[in-house]
């Protein structure tokens, strides 16, 4: 199974991609958005960012085009290049369900891992689940039983005819026999196999959907053959939520891989993921704003990070997600995870933390740049500028281009950093919107530029692109500007608007950091609500501009 998947559903031509790295995925992903298709639709599932190769063809047909993604950084990062887009996350699925309260799992061939899992991690509810797992003739029903001791939340049992449904209660379908819902009891039939089948996973999803509709979440896991996929476009029709676990996760995947040819599903997902989008399902209210305040304060107390100025509904929604991931047993469980362990609060850091930013942000301080302190390196026969903190790319372009101008550029080497991996892959693209170009235009009159701006920029439909000449001069990659060593030498340094939430033991550390890692009278350029006041290893140039250099 590739992680590239393609069929045709009524005249349009389907495509969904799990991986867009690696070369030869890269490869088929172009050679599908060449094809003489009337309409296209592309989903990208568990895909956090695209080479400038895909996203260039995307922009090519994106009038015959609809994107559907799960991830918010390759949302964020797509809307800001123009494109329209569908966006599905559990807080979309929470939506379409309303208030999850049935469960109906399928598989065959290798699902019994897969229910045991889902099993096993689903937290306290009401909910009531059915389990429809096609078992070989020889083999005498043991699932209730072995489902039974790993779940102390939930009664397990095998389903009988006449049995009224209840809440807390698993619900497994017995051999030989289809399982079907009405009026809220299970009712057991003998009709004829159904797709080779008996238990059919087709024939409960469909009585499950006809009577719980937007209330019930259908997951289809391993096995062969196709039974559910006849089923999936019904569901689609009650708004039932369709979750098909990822084939790649299988040996047993036709099951997977037919159901996906439909194109009647809402998402393709790991089994982490499915595990915790139900726990997002289940877990409407994890914590309280009183809670969630003491948790930051003790995060600042601990690691010197100061989130207590944060939009407290952006905090809430960021910590609400990375929650579901972790799967705690209540909000002082996830308090201990985040405060006993580093690597953890570093993925929750990097999931809180956005560094907003433009080409030649605050224009006054590039004025000062490009007249008075680039000027001073061309003494210098190799030129190293660091942006610490570049976050999506605009500042360390901007500093390129000044240097082209100023005939500076070919021997210099801008070193440019962000601790998130993720948004350094979108500013190596160099792809920004147009929109956002004509702001870009503005600030570089402003801050003393004398060219042509878009002669710096490949002109594209919804977007531009840095040319080569700028880019080939930015170094991007990560560092971690509270742990990492000195990386090299430099006669500038820009850090702004990175430091504004960090204690003064932090600030310190990195004040000192950057004071070794500059030349001799080398410059530090902080952001508008930084400073160096309080620290006497650097002499003021410039305080409205928060302009340094550093001491010999």
């Amino acid at each position: 199974m590739k992680n590239i998947i393609s069929h045709k559903v009524d005249n349009i031509f389907k495509i969904v991609v799990q991986e867009a790295e690696k070369k030869e995925n890269i490869c088929l992903i172009l050679e599908l958005l060449k094809q003489d298709e009337d309409y296209f639709e592309i989903s990208f599932l568990n895909v956090q960012s695209l080479p400038k190769e895909i996203v260039i063809a995307l922009d090519k047909i994106k009038n015959k085009l609809t994107i559907f993604t799960n991830e918010t950084t390759l949302k964020t990062y797509l809307m800001n290049l123009g494109f329209e887009l569908k966006f599905i996350n559990n807080q979309n699925l929470k939506l379409k369900t309303l208030n999850l309260e049935y469960l109906a799992i399928g598989g065959s061939a290798g699902s019994l891992k897969k229910f045991i899992e889902i099993v096993e991690n689903l937290p306290p509810s009401q909910i009531s689940v059915f389990i429809i797992m096609h078992h070989k003739s020889d083999k005498s029903s043991s699932l209730s039983s072995i489902l039974q001791t790993k779940t102390p939340y939930y009664k397990v049992v095998e389903a009988k005819s006449d049995m009224r449904i209840e809440p807390a209660t698993i619900y497994t379908a017995p051999p030989g026999k289809h399982l079907i819902v009405a009026g809220g009891f299970i009712f057991l039939t003998d009709e004829e196999k159904r797709n080779f089948s008996k238990p059919s996973i087709s024939t409960t999803f469909e009585t499950l959907s006809n009577e719980y509709r937007n209330n019930l979440l259908a997951i289809l896991v391993c096995g062969y053959g196709s039974d559910g996929s006849d089923s999936l476009q019904l569901l689609q029709q009650n708004r039932t939520t369709v979750i098909i676990e990822d084939p790649n996760e299988c040996e047993a995947k036709p099951m997977l891989e037919n159901a996906i040819k439909t194109g009647k599903y809402d998402l393709i997902l790991s089994l982490k993921k499915i595990n915790d989008y139900i726990s997002y399902f289940l877990n409407s209210e994890l914590f309280d704003k009183a809670e969630l305040e003491i948790l930051l304060d003790k995060i600042y107390d601990k690691y010197g990070y100061d989130y207590r100025g944060y939009n407290f509904e952006h905090i809430k929604r960021r910590v609400k997600l990375f929650y579901s991931t972790l799967k705690p047993k209540n909000f002082l469980e996830f308090q201990k995870i985040i405060l006993e362990n580093k690597n953890i609060f570093k993925d929750l850091f990097l999931n809180i933390s956005v560094n907003v930013t433009t080409f030649y942000r605050n224009p006054e301080v590039f004025k000062i740049l490009k007249e008075e302190i680039l000027p001073k390196l061309d003494s210098f026969m190799d030129i190293k500028i660091w942006c610490a903190g570049c976050s999506s790319g605009e500042e360390p372009y901007s500093i390129a281009i000044f240097l082209k101008e100023l005939g500076l550029l070919d021997r210099s080497l801008i070193y440019a950093t962000d601790l998130n991996e993720v948004i350094l892959r979108n500013a190596k693209n160099a792809l920004y919107s147009k929109e956002s170009y004509k702001q870009f235009l503005k600030h570089y009159y402003q801050a003393s530029g004398s060219e042509s701006f878009s002669k710096y920029f490949n002109n594209y439909d919804s977007f531009v692109e840095v040319k080569e000449e700028i880019k080939e001069r930015i170094l991007f990659f990560r560092h971690n500007l509270v742990e990492d060593r000195k990386i090299n030498d430099f006669q500038l340094i820009f850090c702004r608007n990175v430091i504004i939430y960090f204690d003064k033991d932090l600030k310190d550390k990195i004040f000192n950091l950057f004071e070794n890692s500059l030349d001799n009278y080398g410059f530090l350029v902080l952001g508008e609500s930084e400073s160096l006041d309080t620290h006497n290893k650097f002499i003021t140039i410039d305080k409205t501009n928060k302009i340094y250099k550093r001491k010999v």
